[in-house]
């Protein structure tokens, strides 16, 4: 995979050469990380499933996934600072 950041911090491309099991739909959002606790408090009160928040060494960054009432994978990404 290859992850591309287009437009600031606006949006990001994801090249894959593998179809594999990678979500067609995916949509990621920008967050602040002092918030992405409360977001995903929020989301689960809401009745949404979630999963995380995870931490992906390798961007660094936090994430929260969920599905939007048509079934989209999303996800609220709180990029960290590399050390």
């Amino acid at each position: 995979m290859l992850f591309l950041r287009v437009g600031g911090d606006a949006a990001m491309v994801v090249l894959q050469e593998d179809p594999g099991e990678f979500p067609k739909l995916h949509f990621a959002f920008t967050i602040a990380e002092a918030d992405i606790e409360r977001a995903a408090t929020v989301l689960r009160e809401k009745g949404l499933a979630v999963t995380g928040p995870v931490f992906h060494e390798w961007m660094p960054a936090r994430s929260v996934y969920f599905a939007d009432p048509d079934g989209h994978d999303l996800e609220l990404c709180a990029p960290g600072k590399r050390s």
